[in-house]
């Protein structure tokens, strides 16, 4: 009977201590005096209460992996030009600090719940990143808030360095730049067509300057500069107490950007970056 009970929570897709109560009553007429006896199935079972991981029942795996395909096909097609640098990849996506979020837990004295001072929970910064994929390099730029302005901006400070920095190495022809980021109304609004169809006008798709890409809907851990903000949050988080104000959050955050002290995510792990190493 025992294996039975085992084998049946096995098979259940969610779990609850009341629905085994029930399942035992119903099915064997079994009250258990402890609470424990119950838990200790569960442990048998291999079934632990654990925090749950939040997930998106929007997300599609296979609308995810067949536009991963599409992307490392893109890739691919373009592998000779990034190798020689002419053709420069980014994974884009934008950060917004806010001073609440950034300082919720603290070690504390147990009798006594930890209160810790926050002058304006509203505090709000927005950085643009864009994370270079095949070479370890990463553009931070601050603005007041992610929108078509400035996600325009952004885009025309990368060409800007990569101009720059063709210049300082003596390259004959121009860099293209590949974006690739997620679906946000701002990456795709009004300003942005504009400026693609500005900078693009009269050339073929090949020759483009600045091409887009979008991500899979509702899958933000498909872009690698995701987990380059988490460990930068996860930082800040550790260091709240050097930070009394929001400002000063604000300046540790760029100098934690400027010094690297975060990992650069292995492209190898994502399925559509893999052809990149």
């Amino acid at each position: 009977e025992k294996e039975a009970v085992i084998n049946w929570i096995k098979s259940q897709k969610y779990w609850d201590l009341s629905e085994l109560e029930c399942y035992l009553i119903e099915e064997y007429g079994v009250v258990f005096k402890s609470l424990s006896s119950y838990y200790e199935l569960l442990n048998e079972a291999k079934i632990s209460w654990q925090k749950a991981q939040k997930k998106n029942p929007k997300k599609d795996p296979e609308v995810v992996k067949k536009r991963n395909e599409e992307i490392k096909s893109k890739l691919e097609e373009r592998n000779e030009k990034i190798r020689a640098r002419k053709l420069i990849v980014y994974a884009i996506d934008e950060v917004h600090l806010l001073e609440g979020d950034l300082i919720s837990h603290g070690w504390g004295e147990c009798k006594n719940r930890l209160k810790i001072p926050i002058n304006n929970e509203k505090d709000r910064q927005t950085y643009y990143g864009a994370l270079n994929l095949f070479e370890p390099d990463l553009i931070v730029r601050e603005y007041p808030a992610g929108n078509g302005e400035n996600t325009v901006n952004f885009v025309k400070e990368l060409i800007k360095i990569n101009q720059e920095e063709a210049k300082k190495n003596n390259e004959k022809e121009e860099r293209q730049i590949l974006i690739i980021w997620d679906g946000a109304a701002y990456h795709k609004g009004q300003e942005m067509r504009k400026l693609l169809g500005c900078i693009n006008q009269n050339l073929t798709e090949e020759e483009w300057k600045v091409t887009c890409e979008l991500f899979a809907p509702n899958a933000p851990e498909e872009n690698p500069i995701e987990a380059v903000w988490l460990q930068l949050k996860n930082l800040l988080r550790r260091c709240h107490r050097f930070c009394k104000n929001f400002k000063i959050i604000n300046r540790l955050f760029k100098l934690l950007v400027d010094l690297k002290l975060f990992n650069f995510p292995d492209i190898e792990k994502y399925d559509a970056f893999s052809c990149l190493i």
